[in-house]
């Protein structure tokens, strides 16, 4: 087994967080279309537009709505689903409708006593500036998971929201 490079270490992400609910919804919610919807994106962010066809090869492409009101339109590709254990998905950014470079996220499902611990790594990021900020991204996307699975509604800021 080849050691990773201090650069490509990293350029990795690895995140885990125990969600309080069984490991079968927590998978659904990272598996339905509709559940997606309402919980994917930073905290804060809106969805106005959202595409996800959530089976092996299928696409998924998402608009998120920043608080400042800016928009960050992000796609990829399913590549492996593995119900309640795994999947694998593609990951990249358009930036003045040209594709930036693509990431591959894998997320982790496993059962714990408090819950359902979920693992994402995400791999070939561009910077250490691109991992915090996906870092940063993710864990306020974490929140709004479990907001959801608490079954709480989506908190959308505006530039006039106050934090």
């Amino acid at each position: 087994m080849a050691l990773q490079s201090d650069s490509e270490q990293d350029l990795t992400l690895e995140i885990t967080r125990i969600f309080k609910a069984p490991r079968d919804r927590v998978f659904k919610a990272w598996s339905t279309p509709e559940h997606l919807s309402a919980w994917w994106g930073p905290k804060g962010f809106s969805l106005p537009e959202h595409d996800f066809n959530v089976v092996e090869g299928g696409a998924w492409r998402v608009v998120m709505g920043a608080p400042s009101g800016s928009q960050h339109i992000v796609s990829g590709v399913f590549e492996e689903i593995s119900p309640t254990d795994r999947m694998v998905f593609t990951w990249g950014w358009t930036i003045d409708g040209t594709r930036s470079h693509e990431s591959t996220v894998t997320v982790t499902f496993a059962d714990v006593k408090a819950g359902t611990k979920v693992h994402l790594h995400q791999a070939m990021l561009t910077s250490k500036a691109d991992r915090d900020g996906h870092q940063d991204g993710w864990n306020g996307t974490f929140e709004n998971l479990q907001d959801f699975l608490d079954g709480k509604p989506r908190e959308i800021r505006t530039a006039d929201t106050p934090t």
